[in-house]
């Protein structure tokens, strides 16, 4: 990724987004200024610059910084809301704002973040507004569909979920991106359909990661889906194979969930055949990534800078290599 991280504009990306998190109130800097300490990989404007560059664009234009900046700010506002919903305490290995701050003041500010991201993408075109204020909708759309009983989810369900609340925000950058680059509109639909494969390809992982990965890696304690019975790929594919522990430990049945039972979970479903199921799953959206981005390459009106195909590629390779 590193070659990825150096692209030009990412720095004028995080200086809008300090410039867009100042309040005179104290606190609405605050929060937002915490969590952009805690790190992150930044990916969402990075696809979209890289999108932007793949299309032609060796220096990203206003429009491109301000919707990279922009669809950066709306996944923060998520972060917020989510620790809130799930009652994290942690959030890449320190003090969630939730935790840090209170619910009332990280619920706020992650108000405050969505309100700034709309700002910026105000100064947009009409295209750019509506699609943006569709990503949005179906952000609230995943939250809503992933609350219910876990038993009662499908596959189907899982992947309907992952495409509303993590992958509006892929389809977005890419959408918006090849949109401004002037690619045309059968690039463009291609291009959306390519970030839409990626996002919902990057939630199948981290779902697998969940119960893979060690906390070092998650930033949070492994097994954290288990614990919160979410209807995760890997809960739900474990859930439907029949195992008596996956039923135990994952449909509501008056007891406490407690560390002793999510490290026996964890150690039993790492060892089970979903783990390679959800695997096989995630890579085939990993290749419909790959099938539409060439498809967006193909039917471009723009001349297409090899170079910024190569490094989009390389990000979707990432996907498939985050320790799973």
């Amino acid at each position: 990724m590193q070659a990825v991280l150096e692209l030009h504009g990412l720095s004028d990306v995080e200086e809008l987004i300090q410039n867009s998190i100042h309040s005179d109130v104290k606190a609405l800097s605050d929060i937002p200024r915490y969590l952009l300490t805690l790190g992150g990989k930044r990916i969402r404007p990075i696809l979209a610059l890289l999108v932007g560059r793949c299309f032609g664009m060796q220096r990203p234009s206003a429009a491109l910084l301000n919707i990279a900046a922009g669809i950066e700010l709306i996944h923060m506002a998520t972060l917020l809301h989510d620790d809130i919903i799930d009652k994290s305490a942690l959030r890449r290995h320190q003090e969630s704002a939730y935790a840090k701050f209170g619910l009332g003041s990280t619920l706020l500010a992650g108000d405050f973040l969505f309100v700034r991201a709309f700002g910026l993408c105000s100064r947009l075109d009409s295209s750019v507004i509506s699609w943006t204020e569709r990503a949005c909708v179906m952000l609230t759309e995943g939250e809503i569909l992933e609350d219910g009983a876990i038993q009662e989810k499908s596959v189907e369900d899982v992947v309907e979920i992952a495409k509303r609340k993590t992958s509006a925000l892929f389809a977005l950058a890419a959408q918006c991106a090849s949109h401004i680059a002037g690619a045309g509109a059968d690039s463009v639909e291609h291009a959306r359909h390519f970030g839409e494969q990626l996002g919902i390809a990057f939630q199948l992982v981290d779902d697998i990661l969940d119960v893979r990965a060690t906390e070092d890696i998650l930033g949070k304690p492994a097994g954290g889906d288990l614990r919160e019975r979410k209807p995760s790929l890997i809960n739900v594919l474990w859930l439907k194979s029949g195992d008596s522990i996956a039923h135990e430990l994952l449909v509501p049945n008056g007891k406490a969930i407690t560390d002793e039972s999510i490290k026996v979970g964890l150690s039993t479903v790492r060892e089970h055949v979903v783990v390679d199921e959800a695997k096989r799953l995630a890579l085939s959206y990993v290749d419909g990534a790959r099938a539409s981005l060439a498809a967006a390459i193909r039917s471009s009106k723009v001349k297409i800078d090899d170079s910024g195909a190569a490094a989009l590629s390389a990000l979707v390779q990432f996907v498939t290599e985050r320790d799973w």
